[in-house]
């Protein structure tokens, strides 16, 4: 979320309970963080955020211990260390698929809320409990009551007693969007537009690209300006052209959607508006490169930089846009898709004042919509419904956290801290890490392989310092201003990095948040104290199921450093080839096998998953089990073995990891993710990986030739 734009929140948390219905417009590959669960985030102003950039203006050490706080909403019990005896399935052959015999049983038991488009025994879970502990959080500051551990706690308790206002969200935020669509009825000329744009952009809209800052990818410690791709309103480009029945009739949900939009916030001619604003953006999808494509981060970096970004579209006035922004001065830009740019440049050329104008009022309603009256929240459920799947609405308390998790997640992150992860989690999970980085350095052989393994930095619960929010104004009488204004902040916060070395103390998610990342620019993995929770982790679990659920997360993100994008990164953080020839020719022919298994998966009906969309995820997801048991395996080498429900500790590490991906979904949801999203669905997260590991077979006797034992593995590190 790298420009904090509320307005564009989803209802689902981005990167939490499993990836997005409605997945962002992706950056380019290895430049931002990716997630054991979830897509990476995106780091382009005007492009919708997954999850905020932390940092800033650090004023402060990690929170203070925090008194005992009485619970407003009690939250759901955490699970019994260790794993699940009840979740199993034993009349489920191990060997034939581990994922029914780990979750069969509470697969068959639990039921997919109505308000969820899936259901996962850990993600969910654990995102649930959270969002209880956020809500008595805000609600106590949203009173007024003393909270030590957060200096912005009247501004995180504003923001959130003025979500829960309906009534303000029906007029006041009303009132705010008409502003802005005045604002954009006032552009007359070519220098109007592209200040309006650049406004738009501060605010979190999505037209027509997106802009932020950007580590430079060939030179690791600089920050630059970065232009991308962007300004869609449908989950992926490729979704404009499918001639499936199911594609054809999203579209035309879509554009009666946008016309429905339009009515309501005034529009007399919506219906046709609503056509123009699909073909126009039509047209930016036809000059937009896919997800596959982005994956390749060589083919994300041009350095055109400023002079030749204005020779690429001269039809756009740069200049007056960087200035409106707040990026007066720039230079050093990275130019994503050129193509693309040309593209825009010639929609521009024709003049046509009257669909932009129409096209920009579409994506400042959008952006605006979730912090509206009912009428809007409505309508966009309406339409998000049929990639999700869900029955009923989130209540608006959970959609209020959200909101004030991304607005302000890092003040709101101070409170939570003090509940959750304690000194000895933190430690516990420190040398979780140690041995596993141990157990994947016993693999390498390279000489610079091992200089980017021992370079990289490991985060763990939250910052050591913390952002400062004193220049975010937030007030109790707009929801819409306060979105505004939150992202303004964000944006401001991230352009101002442009020219200056890389901050490397930066957190990319807020502390709460049910998630972890491997960034390959950073070389660095960051695992947030919302995750630290049963079942993924408590220094009260058995060690098998610690290491089968966050020891396996913390093997999936190291493993990202070597997946196929990461590989071409190094130690340092520059994009370059450190590798020989012949490596890397072997390691493509690994690769490769990878993507062939993963295409033969079914996510579901008749839609299978994308290899190559999911290619570094899948080399995530081996490499880390593979890393998990060996590590495992050297931490019990001198203890006595344990045994729980009759498995010894490394079966119950691997039915913990995979009862960490125990998933109901609904077929929209799979659906979408299959079609739009790096990360495998759960089933296939498991039994993938367990059929590429000879010591899974082993653990459970598996015979040569059973389908978690097949003849074949593919095998990348």
């Amino acid at each position: 979320m790298r420009t904090v734009a509320a307005a564009l929140f989803c209802f689902l948390l981005c990167c939490r309970s499993g990836p997005d219905a409605r997945p962002p417009e992706p950056p380019p590959a290895a430049a931002v963080p990716a997630s054991p669960a979830n897509p990476p985030a995106t780091q382009v102003t005007g492009a919708q955020p997954t999850v905020p950039n932390a940092a800033g203006q650090p004023t402060a050490s990690p929170a203070p211990a925090a008194p005992e706080r009485p619970s407003a909403a009690a939250a759901p019990q955490a699970p019994a260390p260790g794993i699940d005896l009840s979740a199993l399935d034993r009349g489920v052959n191990p060997c034939e698929d581990f994922y029914k015999f780990a979750c069969g049983s509470w697969l068959a038991r639990t039921p997919i809320p109505e308000d969820r488009p899936r259901w996962g025994r850990a993600f969910s879970e654990v995102l649930e409990r959270n969002e209880a502990r956020l809500r008595d959080i805000l609600e106590q500051n949203s009173r007024g009551e003393p909270d030590p551990a957060n200096p912005f706690a009247q501004k995180v308790g504003d923001f959130y007693a003025t979500c829960m206002d309906e009534q303000k969200a029906e007029t006041a935020s009303f009132a705010t969007l008409q502003k802005e669509l005045q604002a954009i009825d006032q552009i007359n000329d070519s220098r109007a537009l592209a200040r309006r744009v650049g406004d738009l952009h501060r605010a979190g809209a999505r037209a027509f690209f997106g802009f932020g800052s950007r580590q430079d990818a060939k030179d690791a410690t600089q920050v630059i300006g970065g232009v991308d791709q962007g300004g869609l309103g449908l989950p992926d480009r490729d979704y404009y052209f499918r001639t499936d029945k199911k594609s054809q009739e999203l579209r035309a949900l879509y554009v009666d959607h946008v016309g429905r939009m339009l009515s309501m916030a005034g529009d007399a001619e919506a219906p046709e508006h609503a056509q123009r604003i699909f073909q126009l953006e039509t047209a930016l999808a036809k000059a937009s490169i896919d997800r596959v494509a982005r994956r390749d981060p060589n083919k994300m970096y041009h350095r055109l930089d400023r002079s030749g970004l204005l020779t690429t579209a001269p039809h756009f006035e740069w200049n007056d846009y960087f200035a409106t922004v707040g990026a007066p001065d720039v230079q050093a830009i990275n130019v994503t898709v050129p193509d693309f740019f040309r593209a825009v440049d010639g929609l521009l050329a024709r003049g046509n004042l009257d669909d932009v104008r129409v096209y920009l009022k579409w994506r400042a309603i959008e952006g605006a919509a979730d912090s509206l009256g009912a009428r809007f929240v409505d309508e966009r459920f309406r339409y998000n419904r049929a990639l999700t799947g869900e029955k009923v609405l989130l209540p608006r308390w959970k959609r209020c956290v959200q909101m004030t998790d991304r607005a302000l997640g890092e003040a709101l992150g101070r409170t939570f801290v003090t509940t959750t992860v304690g000194a000895e989690g933190k430690a516990m999970a420190k040398e979780m890490i140690v041995n596993i980085e141990k157990a994947f350095e016993a693999n390498l052989a390279k000489k610079a392989s091992l200089y980017k393994l021992h370079k990289i930095d490991n985060k763990v619960a939250y910052p050591e310092k913390w952002r400062d929010y004193t220049k975010l104004a937030i007030g109790r009488d707009s929801l819409l201003e306060n979105v505004l204004n939150a992202a303004r902040f964000e944006t401001a916060r991230d352009l101002a990095k442009i020219g200056k070395p890389v901050d490397r103390g930066e957190w990319r998610m807020t502390p709460p948040t049910v998630n972890a990342y491997y960034s390959a620019s950073l070389n660095e993995m960051v695992f947030p104290a919302g995750i630290m929770q049963l079942p993924f982790f408590s220094p009260e679990a058995p060690v098998p199921s610690n290491y089968g659920g966050l020891g396996m997360v913390m093997g999936h993100e190291l493993t990202h450093g070597f997946d196929d994008q990461g590989r071409k990164f190094d130690g340092d953080g520059n994009l370059r080839e450190w590798w020989s020839s012949r490596v890397a020719k072997a390691y493509e022919e690994r690769a490769s096998c990878v993507a062939k298994q993963y295409d033969g998966y079914i996510a579901v009906d008749d839609v299978h998953l994308n290899g190559r969309l999911t290619l570094g995820e899948n080399i995530g997801d081996i490499g880390g089990l593979k890393m998990m048991i060996a590590a495992l395996r050297a931490k019990r080498e001198d203890q006595a073995p344990t045994n729980a429900g009759g498995f010894n500790d490394e079966q119950q590490a691997f039915i913990a990891f995979a009862q960490v991906w125990c998933t109901n979904y609904r077929p929209e949801a799979a659906r979408t993710q299959a079609l739009t999203n790096p990360h495998s669905t759960a089933q296939w997260r498991v039994n993938g990986p367990v059929s590429d590991n000879p010591d899974f077979a082993n653990a459970f006797k598996c015979a040569a030739g059973s389908s978690m034992a097949p003849a074949n593995r593919c095998t990348v590190w």
